[in-house]
């Protein structure tokens, strides 16, 4: 019986514990709350820390690999391999991306500093095999892969130096380049973001980057935090968004500057994938201290994978905040507007932009010198663009 009832687990610190249903994988109900400042967002209920069965189902699932990730389902089938609910049972929802698990009731045993990723060795092989899309030599399922987010393929490593890191692929071959840029631009205009290294991994073209956290660190992803949006219009979305910082402990004008900066490297970058779980806001699970995380995953941007008489400087429909019910109205250059400090901006760096793409694109050799070409003529004009606006 006692395999019935879990306990959510905060690092060390007990936050609740619900009744599981293991065959169904889903959690019936709460038995009691331990903690309730650590009650991850995710879990919240019409914006209060007060989870339900249903909420908690949600939350767990969530902690999954998408069944949208390129490659899983053709892998599951080949390898026989268990589905991933049962892979992220056995993994008790360990994470790189936060301090949650989940332990049996009663299994005192199992302690934080003995499991969890961020000091312990994880075996590297089903992570190897979700990369490559097959199941041979699968190995333990005890790995923070069971709990990455997002539908290209990437896998977590131990490098020599004993630092976490994420690999990842793209669809078209461009995307790592595109991350790599993309830090390069920021930094250029003092803009947060996580450093991408360029290799090359199993064959193919990928991204390289160190973990984001400390071991008592979690990433707070926006679509959690939309937990606690008030009700508001479409043309609100920005205001909502900043109003459930706030009321998280951000100060208003600190994260109105971090997420103008993302909206602003997004449009000169024309990335047009920055959906609700590619941002967010970084906390610290013992002190509470919050701060806004750096941008990351940039890889959609730069007219990837378009045909250069494709390629152009209309509007387009961007992410995040949309002002239609659908999200699919044209609104790229309303969010820029919607940014509101301008002057923090030194557009005269932007003149260095277009040569910065060009030198990283020159290195991918399925680029051909048109795209790189049609690439580099878009964003000149671009950034004129830009320079008219302001």
């Amino acid at each position: 019986m006692a395999d019935r009832y879990r306990v959510l687990m905060c690092r060390d610190h007990p936050v609740l514990e619900y009744e599981y249903f293991e065959t169904g994988g889903y959690a019936l109900r709460t038995v009691e709350v331990f903690d309730e400042r650590r009650i991850p967002l995710g879990m919240y209920v019409d914006g209060k820390p007060k989870p339900d069965g249903e909420s908690i189902t949600s939350w767990w699932r969530g902690r999954g690999i998408p069944v949208t990730r390129d490659g899983l389902r053709s892998l599951l089938a080949a390898g026989g391999i268990e589905p991933t609910g049962d892979m992220l049972d056995r993994s008790m929802g360990l994470s790189l991306s936060d301090q949650y698990w989940v332990r049996p009731a009663g299994r005192d045993d199992l302690a934080w500093p003995n499991v969890n990723f961020f000091h312990n060795d994880f075996d590297e092989r089903l992570g190897r095999a979700l990369f490559l899309g097959h199941s041979s030599r699968i190995g333990d399922v005890n790995t923070p892969d069971i709990t990455s987010a997002g539908d290209l393929p990437k896998r977590w490593i131990i490098g020599d130096d004993g630092v976490r890191r994420l690999v990842k692929a793209g669809r078209t071959g461009q995307e790592p380049d595109n991350e790599r840029i993309a830090y390069e631009v920021a930094s250029l205009l003092g803009i947060d973001h996580i450093e991408y290294r360029v290799g090359r991994a199993e064959g193919k073209r990928v991204s390289v980057c160190d973990e984001m956290l400390s071991d008592s660190e979690e990433l707070i992803a926006g679509g959690q935090i939309r937990n606690i949006f008030r009700e508001g219009r479409n043309d609100e979305r920005k205001d909502i968004w900043l109003d459930a910082c706030e009321r998280l402990g951000m100060p208003r004008e600190t994260e109105e500057h971090a997420t103008d900066d993302f909206l602003f490297l997004d449009f000169l970058l024309r990335n047009t994938d920055r959906h609700y779980n590619n941002f967010g806001l970084i906390r610290d699970v013992e002190t509470f201290a919050i701060r806004h995380a750096p941008i990351f995953d940039s890889g959609d941007s730069l007219w990837n994978g378009m045909e250069p008489e494709s390629m152009s400087n209309d509007d387009y429909v961007a992410k995040p905040f949309w002002v239609d019910d659908w999200g699919d109205r044209p609104n790229a250059y309303r969010q820029l507007a919607s940014i509101r400090d301008r002057d923090r901006y030194d557009l005269t760096a932007l003149d260095a932009v277009p040569d910065l793409i060009r030198d990283q694109l020159a290195t991918n050799a399925r680029l051909s010198p048109a795209v790189i070409d049609a690439i580099c003529r878009a964003m000149t004009q671009r950034i004129a663009i830009i320079r008219d606006q302001w």
